[in-house]
């Protein structure tokens, strides 16, 4: 039996990409007249016909959405997605949703695959080095919206929260508690949510004429094993912090596990606030404070904002505005009482 013919058998017999193949036979982005020709003539003679998919391309549309976020683990995003997810559904779209580990290079493969598939448009949550390549969709047509981080230079909208706030009032609250050693493990070096977040901290010490100490401040990459290791590493100083600020739901879990092993006292010997509110956070021993982030909203006003860029493709835009909603500190018996 005869194999269907391939947009990459196309794409091979005109001498282009397959994504360039995709542009002229789904009439859109960028293409020379001699371009097309060449891919017109090719699918002609090899006898191609489209599969639902490209069909949809033809028209620019396939009801359908990719979404890239960093860890489908983490309770902010799950309950993100299912924001997006809901506001697809009621409006007819399906959601494509990738995960990116932080790795840029897994990243820039999934983009490039929800791009050739030829999605209606992009949410994306970005880990570092592919802001060009973002940039380059952006300004190739496609509709783009940023979730939770923010790229500085790219005109895209953006829903994001103020983490800086966040992390000022969560970090406040524990200075106004006794306490004048903070340690903190923040998250991606590069990443727009933990220069905020670490700019928070900082503003607190400072505005309480507390010093900066470098000691007390860690990396966790945004991940359980290193925070536990770098809370593990508070623990061994010779003056260890009397309290953290942990700056996402999977360090948090990672410093508690440290504080678990070592049998500190919570928060006697080590008061601790987590950035992101997960539902277990009320049903631990003791019962975890945290800064609370509207994650279901985030995910609504993403795929609201995301619709409205699709259904402005080839008019005038407005300029894209950034969503910023505010956090909510969640006081539990971890961080301790107010003397």
């Amino acid at each position: 039996m005869k194999q269907r013919t391939t947009l990459k058998d196309v794409a091979k017999e005109a001498g282009v990409s397959v994504t360039m193949a995709s542009r002229v036979l789904g009439n859109y982005g960028y293409f020379s007249e001699e371009t097309k020709s060449k891919v017109l003539k090719a699918a002609e003679k090899l006898n191609y016909r489209p599969n639902i998919i490209a069909r949809g391309l033809r028209v620019r549309e396939t009801k359908a959405i990719g979404v890239i976020i960093s860890d489908v683990l983490s309770f902010f995003f799950t309950t993100l997605v299912r924001g997006i997810e809901d506001v697809a559904n009621q409006s007819g779209y399906s959601v494509i949703l990738c995960n990116s580990d932080e790795d840029p290079k897994k990243e820039r493969s999934y983009l490039s695959a929800l791009y050739e598939r030829g999605v209606d448009g992009l949410i994306v949550s970005p880990s570092t080095g592919n802001y060009s390549y973002l940039k380059k969709l952006s300004r190739g047509g496609m509709p783009l919206v940023l979730v939770d981080r923010k790229i500085r230079g790219l005109a895209v909208p953006t829903v994001i929260v103020d983490n800086e706030a966040g992390s000022y009032e969560a970090v406040n609250y524990l200075i106004s508690s006794g306490h004048r050693r903070i340690g903190i493990i923040t998250g991606l070096k590069g990443v727009m949510t933990s220069e905020e977040r670490l700019a928070g901290y900082k503003r607190a010490l400072k505005e309480n004429g507390l010093p900066v100490d470098e000691k007390l401040i860690k990396e966790g990459d945004y991940r359980r094993e290193k925070a536990k290791e770098a809370a593990l590493e508070f623990l061994r100083m010779k003056n260890p912090p009397t309290a953290l600020f942990v700056c996402n739901e999977p360090m948090t879990s990672g410093a508690l596990l440290a504080l678990r092993e070592k049998k500190v006292k919570i928060p006697e010997q080590m008061a601790i606030i987590g950035f992101d509110d997960p539902v277990w956070a009320p049903l631990t021993e003791p019962a975890l404070s945290t800064v609370s982030q509207p994650s279901y909203a985030m995910g609504t006003l993403a795929c609201q904002t995301l619709l409205k860029e699709i259904r402005q493709t080839g008019c005038t835009k407005i300029s894209p505005e950034d969503i910023i909603l505010k956090p909510k500190l969640i006081i539990r018996e971890s961080s301790g009482e107010r003397p």
